[in-house]
């Protein structure tokens, strides 16, 4: 085996090594990256000659990392992450300094905090710049690549090298309109109602936080849709249900009615992740502070 001279990788080929692996596409991580494939091929050229390893493989249209790929993952994360602390400053103006963050979070967390949230800074004569990734249950793998600052997710994450906080610690509940119906009282009852769902993906709902003794009982559901907003309209001037958190009556379910649900459920978070890489980082911890003083706000507000 080839022994491996560090002065070959540069911080630029590490970073392309790593967007090709988050991707699984040359394709892709060049447009990530800005660069054309040409440039990326050539970098990963470069890598398979220093780390003496094919790297990618192609397997029909297309690649999959090697083992010794895989294995490089964390290592090269820690390094691109010291990297970046050689350009933390060391203070900090709001006002000034530039502001933009890329956040993955479905509708109703950017629905429920940021306009808010943006309001207030605008009084202060902050006015930062972000970019929402759509997101239904969003996974803590999209915190471990840079181009992503921090998500919001009822998941733990439950990964080395992130870190989290409670935003909200809420109840999965019935919301219905009550001009048309009860809630139901029995879990016989519950499970009986037609209802709406909210389905990110083939895979994916919000229903698939709720436990599985209730899940594995349920009908199909009457009306998938796309996100939390639309929810609302279909339930309103109908006998539909839907279950999601009681949360949500301070934001896109605040027309509907809730109660308990007919099954002790335990109490779900909501939580706000970032990567270590972010963690000391000042215009990052500041931005965190600001949702976290939010949310609070939020709630107490509607709380009075």
């Amino acid at each position: 085996m080839n022994k491996i001279n560090q002065l070959d990788l540069d911080g630029n080929a590490l970073k392309t090594f790593l967007t090709v692996l988050e991707e699984s596409s040359v394709t892709k991580a060049a447009t990530r990256l800005g660069v054309t494939q040409s440039a990326v091929s050539h970098t990963l050229d470069r890598l398979r000659t220093v780390l003496d390893d094919p790297l990618f493989i192609r397997e029909g249209r297309g690649i999959s990392p090697t083992m010794k790929a895989i294995s490089l993952q964390e290592p090269v994360e820690a390094i691109l992450n010291r990297l970046t602390l050689l350009n933390v400053p060391h203070s900090f103006d709001p006002k000034s300094d530039p502001l933009k963050f890329t956040i993955a979070a479905n509708d109703f967390p950017t629905g429920f905090i940021f306009p808010t949230l943006l309001k207030n800074l605008a009084c202060e004569g902050i006015f930062p710049s972000l970019n929402f990734i759509p997101a239904g249950i969003p996974s803590s793998n999209q915190s471990r690549t840079s181009d992503c600052h921090m998500l919001i997710t009822p998941a733990l994450p439950n990964k080395d090298g992130l870190n989290h906080v409670s935003l909200v610690e809420s109840k999965m509940v019935c919301f219905y309109d009550k001009s048309m119906r009860q809630p139901p009282k029995t879990l016989e009852q519950y499970i009986d109602c037609k209802y709406v769902d909210v389905r990110f993906s083939n895979t994916e709902s919000s229903n698939q936080v709720l436990p599985r003794a209730i899940t594995s009982q349920l009908n199909q559901a009457t009306i998938d849709v796309p996100n939390f907003n639309a929810v609302s309209a279909f339930i309103q001037g109908t006998n539909l249900i839907t279950t999601q958190l009681s949360v949500m009556t301070y934001g896109c379910l605040k027309d509907l009615t809730w109660a308990p649900l007919p099954i002790e459920t335990k109490p779900l978070n909501l939580y706000l992740v970032w990567h270590d890489r972010d963690q000391d980082d000042l215009a990052h911890k500041w931005f965190r502070n600001k949702i976290i003083e939010t949310v609070q706000a939020i709630i107490k507000a509607n709380n009075h």
